[in-house]
């Protein structure tokens, strides 16, 4: 978990007031504690990913939520599909195959 300060320190082009801004608008969380709010290693992340598309892709400001429901959706589904092929692995080989199979021949 990371402070504020040390959130902005490790996000190249972040600011206190670019943060409180992204923050304002939803697209990023954080925890608040007596001490101030904290950052998940996540959140240190996405914030980078933040600039990034504004600094260096130069995404428009209201293009921005877009892009980021449509990567909490693709992260979404691989968490699903991790947890689909976990389930099915924990099954017995013959369940398994039969599975593994099924799921070739859909393609």
């Amino acid at each position: 978990m990371f402070s504020e300060s040390e959130a902005v320190a490790r996000v190249s082009g972040l600011s206190a007031q670019r943060l409180s801004d992204f923050i304002e608008r939803g697209w990023v969380a954080s925890v608040i504690t007596e001490k101030g709010r904290i950052y998940a290693e996540i959140d240190v992340a996405r914030l980078q990913l933040i600039c990034t598309m504004r600094d260096e892709l130069e995404f428009d400001r209201d293009f921005v939520p877009t892009m980021l429901r449509l990567l909490d959706q693709v992260y979404s589904l691989r968490r699903d599909l991790r947890a689909t092929w976990q389930a099915i692995a924990a099954e017995p080989a013959e369940s398994r195959d039969r599975l593994v199979n099924r799921l070739a021949a859909t393609r």
